[in-house]
């Protein structure tokens, strides 16, 4: 079928802990009441990386309001996609963007939110870590009644104990990017959230207790997270429907570099499942989906 192609795009930011949850708004048709998506992304992720306005395109031209955000701790230039705030990175930790997207949660449910939402039915989409984030978030949010992940981490603890000994003891946990001007860490409080928090974060575990149907999406050579790693969220019976679907071809982001000039076929499949997985899950009777 034909999509609406003229979509409108609102930049806001939502306050919530001291920081801003950057987001990038999109609809066909603002002020009528449709289902919101919200869109998570992943570890050195931003709104605006890589395959990020592409599916937020595709999803609003399909009748859906959609949220893209920028996690809070990020530490991106928002007008650059450069990584330029470390300190602020380095400060970012699981349970942190869980809040941001709580947060955005929060500030959709608003009456001066720009997309009407209200009293209709949510999805929580999420790439990478944003795909683990949207899978610990959901139970907190009434109105999610579907969730779509790619690439989602299903284990948060990825660390040798050699590693994890050298973190402790000098406080950081450093790596290099492209996008950053010097080096990048995470401090040791990272990993104490996640080691605070292991039967809450227990990624299977929870998966399998959404009650809202949830697709997973993962690339066959991902390098990133294993297809063995990948499997073990379906390792315990769903509450609801669940379906994993296997993009051949390619990697963790489907193919994708950031910048991207074209959307690659992997891209273009994984995109096309997300789009009408939401439209069907999400259809509430009373807008046409």
């Amino acid at each position: 079928m034909e999509y609406p192609v003229d979509i409108k795009l609102v930049e806001t930011k939502i306050e919530g802990g001291g920081r801003y949850v950057h987001a990038d708004l999109r609809s066909a048709s603002p002020d009528e009441g449709r289902p919101l998506v919200i869109v998570s992304h992943g570890f050195l992720g931003y709104r605006r990386w890589g395959f990020f306005p592409f599916l937020s395109e595709r999803l609003a031209g399909a009748g859906l309001h959609v949220m893209t955000i920028s996690f809070s701790r990020c530490g991106v230039d928002e007008e650059t996609g450069r990584i330029t705030r470390p300190d602020i990175f380095a400060g970012n930790s699981v349970g942190a963007e869980i809040e941001d997207l709580l947060a955005a949660c929060e500030a959709a449910r608003s009456a001066g939110f720009p997309l009407r939402c209200a009293g209709r039915p949510w999805g929580l989409m999420g790439h990478s870590r944003g795909g683990a984030v949207s899978i610990l978030a959901a139970p907190r949010v009434p109105e999610a009644a579907s969730i779509v992940t790619w690439s989602s981490l299903a284990k948060l603890d990825r660390y040798t104990d050699r590693r994890k000994e050298e973190w402790r003891r000098t406080g950081r946990l450093p790596f290099n990017e492209g996008r950053a001007d010097t080096g990048l860490w995470l401090d040791y409080s990272y990993y104490e959230d996640i080691d605070r928090n292991r039967e809450a974060y227990d990624l299977p575990r929870r998966a399998s207790e959404l009650g809202v149907p949830h697709l997973i999406v993962h690339g066959r050579h991902d390098a990133a997270v294993t297809m063995k790693e990948e499997r073990s969220l379906a390792e315990y019976p769903p509450r609801s429907e669940r379906r994993f679907e296997i993009i051949e071809g390619c990697g963790h982001t489907f193919g994708v570099r950031h910048p991207m000039k074209k959307p690659p076929a992997p891209l273009e499949k994984a995109v096309g499942l997300t789009v009408e997985w939401f439209r069907r899950t999400l259809a509430d009777g009373q807008n046409g989906l």
